[in-house]
């Protein structure tokens, strides 16, 4: 009976042996493929990551590109309104200079202002040309034109006008016809510097010449006015 059982276990234990090597073989088996899944879920997380950060910088990328574009379309409207302004600069520059072409044939000058301001006998103003005037303090009324001169060298024969308050030419014993007196001149300069004349006073040099109110020079030429201002003398 002994015999017979040595010989059963004997059998059995090769057959034990196989099963305890497969069982580790697949033990084993199943840790490396845990550790191969871990491994691959972990590079998948990898890349998914990886393309998460490369998908946003390319929407940043894209969206420079696009603020960029914005940026050149701005420039380019700015750059097409800057040309659309220098032409039209352009433009009236040359209407301006055909314009002055034309002045220059018809006329000698363009008076720009025309001042008043009181003055002495000597004909020294007594103020500020065109400030206010006391009719008190009034002597000669000495008017003033600033101009550009087209003409230079030009013998300039301007007629001169007074009006006092009741509307009526103030005239004197050697008054041209329809003027209050004539002032000659030659013109110093070309358009388009700026020139400056004072002309004759008219008035007297005692103090309270002319009486309180609204008094008009007014400058001719060829039978043209040239230029105009009303001012006032006060109490």
């Amino acid at each position: 009976m002994d015999n017979d059982t040595d010989i059963l276990y004997g059998n059995e234990m090769p057959e034990q042996k196989k099963r305890s090597k497969l069982t580790s073989f697949l033990g084993a088996l199943v840790v490396l493929l845990a550790l191969a899944l871990a491994a691959s879920l972990i590079w998948i997380h990898y890349i998914s990551n990886n393309k998460n950060a490369a998908d946003m910088g390319l929407k940043n990328a894209n969206g420079q590109v696009a603020a960029l574009q914005s940026q050149v379309t701005n420039l380019n409207f700015q750059l097409d309104t800057t040309s659309q302004a220098l032409k039209k600069e352009r433009i009236s520059r040359e209407t301006l200079a055909k314009e002055n072409d034309s002045l220059r044939t018809l006329f000698p000058i363009y008076i720009k202002t025309l001042e008043v301001a009181n003055a002495d006998g000597s004909g020294q103003p007594v103020c500020s040309f065109g400030s206010d005037i006391l009719a008190s303090s009034s002597m000669y009324l000495l008017p003033r034109i600033k101009y550009y001169g087209f003409k230079p060298g030009e013998k300039l024969d301007l007629q001169v006008k007074l009006y006092n308050p009741d509307g009526n030419i103030v005239l004197g014993s050697e008054s041209p016809k329809d003027g209050s007196y004539s002032y000659s001149y030659t013109i110093p300069t070309v358009y388009p510097s700026d020139n400056v004349e004072s002309l004759k006073g008219w008035g007297g040099s005692d103090k309270g010449h002319f009486s309180p109110g609204t008094y008009r020079f007014e400058i001719w030429h060829d039978d043209m006015c040239f230029k105009a201002v009303t001012f006032k003398l006060t109490r």
